[in-house]
């Protein structure tokens, strides 16, 4: 009887760490479950997936490092982004977007010299009423609204902009696409600081605004089936299928980390009581957790001890 294998995708923030701490026991946590990939090298797959939007994967790699999980714990190949993916659908569609993002997350779209001459990047300092006429008609040619976490873009004038595009208000007769890295409603930007508006709520505005229904918005991070399911096949071999496997996610938020998209793959959903998790959320929305546990850590000793069968 073949042993089971397992891929385990893993959220950052709010799970490991919050802003530049680490949740308790997380860099320890991290450490077995390494150690466990040694013992099984073929039984478990180990991927970090974050729908970071407000800084690019270099700069979360950077944060990483200074809360204390080295390359051996997590490399570069081992985080997959809604912000990376959100860059490539952009790409791949070849389209001409109005960023609202932060400067950090905006180097993505930069450094990338032939979809940088298609962007339209917002500044908060810049007044979108005052752009020269060649400016201005760049912002009005665009063909896609980004949105990911940028608070200080989230104001009149700039979401003006981006209703005025996605209504038609400025007319053309293409189609405005709405692209979210993520539904995220709330974050928690820091250990002991309260929650904050995430990009969520203004996707949801705008959408009402412009008279779209959300189905229509692209979703480009978790809990999306299309971000699952390319975070899973860089795990694994391309003759295998995420069938083969159990599939597990942990994360901070129910709707956010452990959405529809997961539990329409079969995935197992882990929630853990740490970053954005409030008491009651594991009773609540369309469909519990499966699972829940005081932190990243506490779940790893479990999973360890449990299914893997490794004692300490």
């Amino acid at each position: 009887m073949s042993l089971p294998r397992y891929n385990l995708l893993i959220d950052l923030n709010g799970t490991c760490h919050i802003a530049d701490t680490p949740t308790p026991g997380a860099i320890a946590a991290v450490q077995k479950l390494r150690a466990a990939q040694k013992q099984k090298p073929d039984g478990l797959n180990i991927r970090f997936c974050s729908n970071t939007s407000k800084e690019s994967s270099q700069s979360l790699l950077s944060r990483l490092r200074r809360v204390g999980f080295g390359p051996e714990l997590i490399s570069s190949q081992d985080v997959f982004t809604s912000l990376d993916a959100a860059h490539r659908y952009v790409a791949r569609r070849q389209l001409r977007p109005l960023l609202l993002l932060s400067q950090s997350a905006q180097s993505v779209f930069r450094e990338d010299e032939d979809l940088a001459q298609s962007c339209f990047f917002a500044h908060a300092e810049i007044d979108p009423n005052k752009l020269s006429f060649n400016d201005q008609h760049r912002l009005r040619s665009c063909n896609a609204v980004v949105i990911g976490l940028c608070p200080e873009l989230m104001t009149q004038r700039w979401l003006d902009e981006a209703f005025r595009l996605l209504s038609g208000e400025y007319g053309g007769s293409e189609q405005v696409a709405l692209i979210a890295t993520h539904r995220a409603l709330y974050h928690r930007p820091s250990e002991g600081v309260a929650l904050s508006m995430g990009p969520g709520a203004f996707v949801t505005a705008l959408e009402a605004a412009s008279h779209r229904q959300a189905s229509t918005t692209t979703v480009c991070g978790k809990p999306s089936q299309a971000f699952l399911q390319e975070c899973v096949a860089g795990m694994i071999p391309e003759n295998e299928t995420m069938s083969g496997y159990t599939n597990i996610i942990i994360g901070d938020d129910l709707d956010a980390d452990l959405g529809k998209g997961t539990w329409q793959l079969g995935l197992r959903r882990v929630l853990v009581r740490t970053g954005k998790f409030r008491d009651g959320d594991e009773k609540r929305g369309e469909r519990p957790a499966d699972e829940t546990h005081a932190s990243f850590a506490s779940w790893v000793e479990h999973f360890i001890s449990a299914e893997l069968n490794i004692k300490p």
